[in-house]
């Protein structure tokens, strides 16, 4: 059980600080600085343009 007590106290960390890290302020920017990258050449993995703003304005793809 020790285990699962680490795990917990490591989840609200990282929680913690995804929290710090990914403010509402900032969230306009992020969504707009991951539509410019993502529509950029790149890999060769093809993604439409639909799935992109998806994953861009996905407020749960940060908790990943």
């Amino acid at each position: 059980m020790a285990k699962s007590a680490s795990k917990d106290t490591t989840k609200d960390k990282l929680l913690e600080l995804k929290a710090k890290h990914f403010t509402p302020e900032g969230r306009e920017d992020r969504i707009a600085r991951a539509l410019e990258i993502l529509s950029l050449p790149g890999p060769s993995f093809k993604v439409d343009k639909e799935t992109r703003i998806w994953a861009a304005q996905e407020a749960e793809i940060e908790d990943i």
